[in-house]
Parts: structure tokens; sequence; C-alpha cells
């Protein structure tokens, strides 16, 4: 029985963690020769989620308030001078692991103490270089490569960046499909929420609408969004939402100052829900704005609901997913390209669907449920 640590920098419901969840739950299921813990790095909305597949560690202590903190430091005193951390740590070489499966790049600062665990580490690469350089630090990636025994790509295009930049041989990648989002699966499409949704944005129901879905950033390309947008302010039949982020965050009210700045009564923001898709099925487009994106698992959301995607080549895989059948290649960040392409979709219906029906054939042929599991499988069990 081969016993695996998965470590999550923490439990958020974004992409790379909601994607170990749905590998982690199929594991749990399946009649294979595993036993596995989970260590979040930090906390989220999704820990219980977490908590439901498999034991969960916690590397960082929870917010506690003074009183507790001060209590804790007494006692500490007393009978312990053991960090929160090295007593994780402690309760983890007591585990007897056999293989840690880092995912993503961020857990770099903790990998010199996971080595302590004397088992091979390898590390799922969700990120492209703007993704590498943003989330962590020079010292922490350096630990990354240094002490992966092997690492897992979530695409072509990651495989291809730590190569190229990163001097990694290819016979230590191995790349691990995607799985389909489980809810796009059983998704059914409503007419009438549509209306609902539109109307709640002021925006009229006829309208061509125009979807973006991420946090809201600088890689994400939200400000080309806004461009684009901007070249039909005065169009008064075609609007642009945006889905993702929270207004609490600085790019956030940044970008929030630009659209009013701008005054593109055509652009709504929504910071994130817990039922993105109702948003997606009202969009007439998918447009992916992104400077960068590794494989975004929003494009296979939006290929399983038959939405046609724009997208910008040099940006990361969703290009080796769109090709020339379920949506255009723009060249990269060409906002007048990417205008023209909106204005062929909305005034081509059958272009529309055509596109639409290809991203969902595409998708449900490439991204098989069984293939994506046994590949996972194989990896834990070193057969790559």
């Amino acid at each position: 029985m081969k016993n695996i640590l998965f470590v999550s920098h923490d439990a958020n419901r974004a992409g790379a963690q909601i994607l170990l969840l749905r590998f982690l739950r199929l594991l749990k299921d399946a009649n294979e020769a595993f036993t596995f813990s989970i260590l979040l790095k930090d906390g989220g909305i999704i820990e219980e989620d977490f908590k439901a597949v498999a034991p969960v560690y916690f590397w960082k202590q929870k917010l506690q308030s003074r009183k507790t903190i001060l209590i804790n430091k007494f006692i500490g005193k007393i009978t312990s001078t053991k960090s929160p951390e090295n007593q994780t740590l402690e309760n983890l070489k007591a585990q007897k692991f056999d293989l840690v499966i880092s995912n993503t790049i961020t857990n770099g600062d903790i990998l010199p103490a996971l080595k302590e665990l004397n088992c091979p580490i390898i590390t799922y690469v969700h990120e492209l270089e703007m993704g590498i350089q943003q989330y962590t630090l020079p010292e922490h990636f350096r630990n990354v490569i240094k002490l992966s025994s092997a690492f897992i790509a979530c695409g072509e295009a990651v495989k291809l960046n730590l190569i190229e930049n990163h001097e990694i041989e290819s016979d230590k990648i191995m790349i691990l499909p995607s799985l389909l989002p489980e809810s796009a699966l059983s998704f059914v499409a409503d007419k009438e929420k549509t209306i609902k949704l539109k109307n709640q944005y002021g925006i009229p129901e006829d309208a061509f609408l125009v979807g973006g879905i991420g946090t809201v950033d600088l890689r994400k390309g939200v400000d080309i969004f806004l461009q684009v947008a901007r070249k039909f302010k005065e169009n008064k039949e075609i609007y642009f939402l945006w889905l993702g982020g929270q207004n609490t965050e600085i790019d956030y009210k940044i970008f929030q100052i630009d659209n009013n700045r701008l005054g593109l009564e055509n652009v709504v923001f929504q910071t994130s829900v817990s039922n993105p898709l109702d948003f997606m099925s009202s969009f007439d487009v998918f447009f992916v704005s992104s400077r960068e994106d590794p494989y975004p698992l929003v494009v296979l959301e939006a290929a399983m609901l038959e939405k046609p995607i724009i997208c910008f080549d040099k940006a990361g895989g969703a290009k080796d997913f769109v090709e020339n059948d379920c949506g255009f290649i723009i060249d990269y960040l060409d906002v007048d390209k990417t205008v023209d392409k909106i204005v062929e979709l909305k005034d081509n219906s059958a272009l529309r669907q055509q596109m639409g029906k290809s991203g969902r054939k595409k998708v449900l042929e490439i991204h098989n449920q069984d293939k994506a599991f046994q590949t996972f499988v194989k990896i834990l069990n070193n057969e790559y």
C-alpha cells in the first residue's frame, strides 16, 4: 500500500486546487492500492471539501484571538518550543509517506522541510513564466527545481516552458490531461435564468454578451478586456461581463476605476460566485483575454456549454484546445482583430453554433475522465 502526501498551497476555489480535489475524489473512490493525506499550506473556502476526502494537515497556524495566542505562548514556554510548522512536520514524519505530490510551484518555501520526509517529491506545475515570476520568489522556485524528482505539466505549453526557460529534461516531465469540470458535465442551461441574470445587471435580453472569467489582474488581461469593450462603447447591442475576483483586492478596485473613467456602460463586473455556469451559459462568446494562462479549466467549461472561444496566440494553452474549429486565435493582445471576430460571431449565428458544437465534441474526446485518471494513477505508481 503506497502512502502519499498531496500538498496544496491553499484551499481557495481556483483552478489548481479544484483540479487536485477532483483527482483525489476519484482516487478515494477507486480500488487502487493507495492511502493518502493532504497538507494545506494555507486555508480557504474549500477546506471542508478536502477534509471529506482525506486527513488534512495545516502548515500555517489558523488565525486566533489575541487571548488564545497569549495563552498558547504561555503554555508553550512551559511545555514546548515547537512552532506549529515544526509540529506539523513531526506529525507528517510519523506517517512514513512514500511520495509527495506538490500541487503548484508556489510550495517552494516549504519543500526543504518536506524533504525531511525522505521520499521523492513530484511537483504538479500549473504555471507559465508570468505565473512563476508573479507567484513565487526566485529562491523558492530554485527549491522547486532542485528538490523535485519529476514534474507534472497541465499542458504542452507548460512543459515547453520548463524545458526552454528552466533547462529541465524532457523525460522528467509528464503531461496530465485536465479532468472535465464536474459541474459542467451535468449542467443544463436555463433560458429563464439567463433572462433574469441579464435583467439583474441592466443588460437587454436580446443583447450579445461577451464574457470573461478569472481573477482581476494584469495577467488575466482585464485591461485588454476593457479596451475591447471600449470599441463597442456606442454599440447598444453588445455587452461585456467579467466574472471573478473580490472587490477588496487592489487590482479589482483599479479596474473598476478604469471602467468608470472610460464611461463604459456596456461593461459589468461581478465578483466570484458559487454558480459560475449560470453566468457562462448566458455568454454568447467566451473571451480569454489573458496574457498568460497555462490551460484554463474555464475554457473546458465554455466548450462544454458550446460557447465559441476567442483567445490570444503566445498566451498559453487555450490555443492548443481552440485550434481552428471551436473559436478564434488572435495575434497576441491585438484588440482590433478581437473586435473583428466578435462582430463576425455576432453576425453569424450558424458559425457560433458550429464552433460551439465542435468545442463540446472535442472536450469530451480529449478530456476523457477515465483516461486522465489512469494517467494520474500511472504517475503515482512511477510508471511514466
